[in-house]
């Protein structure tokens, strides 16, 4: 049985029952306090995005499958900070313990997500005061982050756009998710959260409402894909679900038909089509779409601060990256060496 929301809100009960919960080791009971705690202590609190609260929630109980296995007995509430390096050992050397059958070992960046939800969980529990934050530190990635994060070269991504390019309805949609991603810039989470109230075409103009950390910004959208945002809106008139407002929507399922699209199956849909096309695996994902709009973006400006403004960068260093990812620039360089 959970643990009332309510016992972790009363500060009276709040160290008892995370006690309660370590002793009987109710994982469930465990997740809930650390929900609360993001919910209320967390620098974004509310507006926590639920992509990282379900990360943090996987890494919690990857966490306490390591710590309660069969082969050791952590006491959760007295980890020292050598037994958070034991569990990072672990990672690197045999991957994740929630399915053991298919372990892989873990990539630091990776890791580093696993154990800023570990850290998390041990502020939760200092918040209940129940256990103090052990001092550890994330594995230094040696991959520079433009080798980690390639965006995709421009004749791969015409390839793209031209296998997305027939009438038929889930390519118009999806196509028009790539270039919001692969142009205007927006994160996958950014796109997926679109309403039709966000949209200004008469302006050329999108609202982003709830941006990487819960920021807002306005972002300018080329005519072509001004243009392409309208097609897909007279096209979309046909399928929505009554009074759905998300900007795209599910065109397969019968009980999703019409409804907003998750994040999860856009994913799942962009895959597919890199698979359908034979791109190489350093190019799958979602991400790696907006990283092709900060270097095209780059590209044409060489300016940070724009690529910075367009992409909703607090800071232009943040940007930099992008003058890195200039593949094409590169080949440049070095085809001048033949000259």
């Amino acid at each position: 049985m959970l643990v009332p929301l309510a016992n972790w809100y009363d500060p009276a009960k709040r160290r008892l029952e995370a006690v309660r919960a370590t002793q009987e080791r109710n994982q469930e009971a465990l997740l809930e306090l650390l929900e609360a705690y993001l919910t209320l202590k967390s620098r974004k609190r509310a507006t926590l995005s639920p992509r990282t609260l379900e990360n943090y929630r996987l890494a919690v109980r990857d966490y306490l499958a390591w710590a309660w296995s069969e082969t050791q007995s952590l006491e959760i509430l007295k980890a020292s900070s050598d037994d958070l390096d034991r569990y990072i050992a672990h990672l690197q050397l045999y991957g994740g313990n929630l399915e053991p059958g298919e372990r892989q070992r873990l990539k630091p960046g990776s890791i580093a997500t696993y154990l800023a939800g570990v850290r998390a969980f041990y502020r939760a529990l200092e918040w209940a005061n129940a256990a103090k934050l052990p001092q550890v530190h994330s594995p230094r990635d040696p991959t520079p982050p433009e080798e980690r994060r390639p965006a995709l070269p421009e004749d791969l991504y015409k390839k793209l756009l031209d296998h997305l390019s027939g009438a038929d309805p889930e390519h118009r949609r999806d196509r028009l998710a790539v270039r919001l991603m692969a142009e205007a810039g927006l994160r996958i989470s950014e796109v997926i959260n679109l309403s039709l109230d966000d949209l200004s075409l008469a302006e050329r103009l999108l609202l982003v409402r709830a941006g990487k950390g819960g920021k807002q910004r306005t972002v300018p959208l080329s005519k072509s894909l001004a243009q392409e945002i309208q097609d897909w809106l007279k096209l979309r008139l046909a399928h929505a679900a009554p009074n759905e407002q998300s900007l795209l929507i599910n065109l397969g399922g019968r009980k999703a038909y019409g409804r907003a699209m998750t994040d999860k199956s856009l994913r799942r849909i962009l895959n597919q089509h890199y698979r359908d096309l034979g791109f190489p695996k350093r190019y799958y994902g979602a991400h790696m779409l907006r990283h092709t709009a900060g270097t095209r973006i780059y590209k044409k400006s060489r300016d940070l601060h724009a690529t910075a403004r367009l992409l909703g960068h607090a800071n232009v260093n943040t940007s930099a990256i992008y003058a890195k990812m200039d593949l094409a620039g590169l080949f440049e360089v070095v085809d001048r060496l033949e000259e």
